[in-house]
């Protein structure tokens, strides 16, 4: 990722079964490759913000935050766990509830926060939408999800702070273009994708060739 050019990697541990001590090693990886370490932790208790910081990561992106509250139950942990270098690390807070959507405001308004992250999956299925699809991937979420989806990138947008969410290779320039500066999407649709894509350019050879992994 790093020799691609990428600013980033996320180490997910609430949908991985990375631990503390794997998640020490990737961190130094990452630090050595160049690249910012940012980890998704399995929940949003502080605990767990005291815990991944101990292990050397860049940043944390939290899950679940709904409310203010917790919002600031996060960031009075992630200063304290980081407190002399805690503004050279990254927090972002994940926007995954229609409750959090509509508490983006109050949730705005707590301080040490670096970016907001929509994601629409959690999201479609808080207002009882299909889960993610293939069709998502190509671009094409159910109207109610896209809906929920722009309206919370919007109010980010319009309060000035920086915005992201979950992208993939058909989509990412209107995201952009609605001022998403944070965009990720998943390694394996990454490496998905590019396999097809292989596999098209070699079928559509003049030659009668079959690709063969390594």
């Amino acid at each position: 990722m790093a020799e691609c050019g990428f600013d980033a990697v996320l180490i997910d541990c609430e949908h991985g079964s990375a631990g503390p001590e794997r998640v020490e090693e990737m961190a130094r990886a990452t630090s050595l490759s160049r690249i910012v370490s940012i980890l998704r932790p399995e929940d949003p208790s502080p605990w767990m913000v005291t815990k991944y910081l101990e292990c050397g990561v860049d940043g944390l992106m939290i899950p679940l935050v709904s409310d203010a509250k917790v919002a600031q139950s996060i960031v009075d942990r992630f200063r304290f766990s980081a407190p002399f270098d805690h503004q050279d690390r990254m927090l972002i807070l994940m926007i995954e509830t229609i409750e959090a959507v509509n508490n983006l405001p109050q949730i705005m308004a707590v301080e040490g926060v670096d970016a907001y992250l929509v994601a629409p999956g959690d999201l479609a299925l808080t207002i009882g939408a299909q889960p993610i699809t293939y069709e998502w991937q190509q671009g094409n979420k159910p109207q109610a999800v896209a809906e929920v989806v722009d309206r919370a990138i919007k109010t980010i947008v319009d309060a000035g702070k920086i915005c992201g969410t979950l992208v993939n290779h058909s989509d990412v320039g209107s995201f952009v273009d609605k001022g998403v500066r944070l965009v990720y999407d998943h390694a394996n649709h990454m490496l998905s994708y590019g396999a097809r894509e292989f596999l098209g350019r070699l079928k559509q050879s003049p030659y009668k060739l079959e690709a063969v992994s390594a």
